[in-house]
């Protein structure tokens, strides 16, 4: 895909990756739609070609008003970047189906909306949909159980849905390990997973792989390479995390 001149939708905008993804897209002279919850932290009066619009995407109103506020300001969207979404670290208990369903409606069940909504919106006409996983979404971590799942049932949604369309349109999924940034700690978690990786690496590897229409873009090479050929290995991450999260528990 060719960024220069694009049209862009940018969600979960305002820190960590979607922060220095839309740093990185502003030398691309596009026009960009980006909006978080607190997108006034962010917010660049002086950027003629960004506007920035707060809304909640874990509720369907809101994202059929993104969609027609980006369609409003833009014409049309040429490429949607689903990188909002937040984690629990936590036992869990006791049954809460709102707790459930909150993390669901926001991390999975909006991106797929939006998903099917921009080939709703864009028929037969190329553009690229890019879904933020995460590393998390091959193995579970205890304390991560949710967060993880979630993006578990991204990935599975992801590896489907990209036969669905045309030569022309892309469905892009990414999968980055622990990044460096505040999302663990407001997660309630001090000591996140290593390794880990810093949110400009993570944002250059997507602009990289949007650039190349990649199917799925892996920030951390070493990732994929005990995924693909040694993925028991990727299980000792798993055990380590278990005793951590029990001295946590005490």
């Amino acid at each position: 895909m060719n960024l220069k001149g694009a049209k862009i939708v940018l969600t979960g905008a305002s820190s960590g990756i979607g922060k220095e993804v839309l740093e990185r897209l502003k030398a691309y002279d596009c026009t960009i739609v980006a909006t978080s919850r607190s997108i006034e932290d962010i917010a660049d009066p002086n950027r003629e070609n960004i506007y920035y619009k707060n809304f909640d995407l874990s509720k369907k109103s809101d994202i059929d008003k993104l969609f027609d506020y980006a369609l409003e300001k833009m014409g049309s969207i040429d490429l949607f970047i689903a990188n909002a979404g937040f984690m629990y670290y936590e036992t869990i208990y006791p049954a809460d189906f709102e707790h459930i369903d909150q993390i669901f409606r926001l991390n999975t069940t909006g991106v797929i909306y939006s998903a099917v909504k921009m080939k709703e919106i864009c028929k037969e006409s190329p553009y690229n949909f890019v879904a933020v996983s995460s590393g998390f979404g091959f193995l579970s971590y205890p304390g991560y159980a949710l967060y993880c799942s979630t993006k578990a049932a991204l990935r599975g949604f992801g590896q489907g849905y990209k036969y669905e369309l045309l030569p022309n349109q892309h469905y892009q999924s990414v999968y980055p390990i622990a990044v460096k940034t505040d999302f663990f700690r407001k997660a309630g978690c001090d000591a996140p997973p290593k390794p880990q990786q810093s949110a400009e690496h993570v944002a250059k590897s997507i602009i990289q792989g949007i650039e190349k229409n990649q199917a799925e873009i892996y920030p951390s090479k070493s990732f994929w390479f005990l995924k693909t050929f040694f993925p028991y290995l990727l299980n000792l991450g798993v055990l380590m995390e278990k005793g951590k999260f029990r001295e946590n528990l005490k």
